[in-house]
């Protein structure tokens, strides 16, 4: 269920020469006994056959689908965005892909807004860069754009919140482990041709968190808790219940089933009020963020270069 691309192919690939070889052997209809085999195997041989077809039009139709919209060019350099640290050739690559009429404008501005978030402190900062080339070739509207100011606002607000209130600030997205699960490349390299792998560099915090509470290293300044008799236990958690409030995503659905699968002996229940995709957080930020007038408004400003300045010392 939760296997990348890569490994799907693949596992359709094993699919369909095992019923490829079961196809053989029912054509050997050498004796009675091969005649008779075949009768009483072909309910389920044609039980077969109808789950292979449907598994070869699944992966023909998501292969389609990358392949129309571009998607492993930009999976790759969202992983580079969100994993590693090198500006000049993930600016370089970012702005290629704007100019990709094939890619989806939706996904151009993901992409920035990732960017922005990425290297907002950075020296070479190319954001303002960004915006007008969507606004030049793309059909993004300034009121679409504006998701980007919106979402670099919301980040800055989660940390500023907890320092304010005393709690130790939210760890730095862009400071998780970068390890590339290598194994997958090669899994596709053997396997089915003219379908690849689909990085999966990326970690969501909750990994993180949840292997270090189930190797009893949480910290609890930061995540306190306390048994019913009011004392904080020293045994490590065996059944884990984790809600978020604000939705979840799939890639934390996925590394619950990770914990699970490698953890003997533990167990981890996933919830939230939502189960989100990019859009549908991004529609939570605009709506969080649209009624912070003056957190916007400085914002904008500051972002919009020269003439953001000027607005600044007219007063508007």
């Amino acid at each position: 269920m939760y296997a990348n691309f890569g490994d799907l192919g693949q596992n359709a690939k094993d699919y369909v020469e095992q019923f490829a070889s079961k196809t053989s052997d029912s054509h050997k209809l050498e004796s009675i006994s091969d005649m008779k085999r075949f009768v009483e195997d072909y309910p389920e041989f044609r039980k077969l056959s109808g789950n292979v077809s449907k598994h070869v039009t699944l992966v023909g139709e998501l292969s389609r689908r990358v392949g129309a919209d571009s998607l492993l060019d930009v999976s790759e350099l969202e992983q580079s965005l969100a994993c590693s640290d090198n500006h000049t050739a993930d600016l370089r690559a970012l702005q290629q892909l704007i100019g990709n009429p094939q890619i989806p404008d939706t996904n151009k501005l993901r992409l920035v807004a990732i960017y922005a978030l990425r290297y907002h402190n950075h020296q070479s900062n190319s954001t303002q860069l960004l915006r007008e080339l969507l606004l030049a070739s793309t059909s993004l509207t300034s009121a679409d754009l504006s998701i980007i100011t919106k979402i670099i606002a919301y980040a800055g607000s989660l940390h500023t919140t907890t320092a304010a209130a005393g709690v130790p600030t939210i760890p730095d997205l862009f400071s998780q482990p970068t390890a590339l699960l290598a194994g997958a490349r090669t899994r596709i390299q053997r396997g089915l041709k003219g379908v690849e792998n689909v990085y999966t560099q990326h970690s969501p915090i909750l990994l993180s968190t949840l292997e270090s509470l189930t190797r009893g290293r949480l910290p609890t300044n930061t995540y306190p808790y306390l048994d019913n008799q009011g004392v904080i236990p020293k045994e490590k958690p065996q059944d884990i219940l984790v809600f978020i409030v604000g939705g979840t995503t799939y890639e934390e659905a996925r590394a619950v089933a990770q914990v699970n699968a490698s953890t003997p002996g533990v167990r981890v229940v996933l919830g939230g009020t939502d189960v989100l995709n990019s859009q549908g957080f991004l529609t939570q930020v605009e709506g969080a963020v649209s009624s912070w007038t003056d957190v916007m408004r400085a914002m904008e400003r500051t972002a919009g270069g020269a003439k953001g300045r000027l607005a600044e010392a007219v007063g508007r």
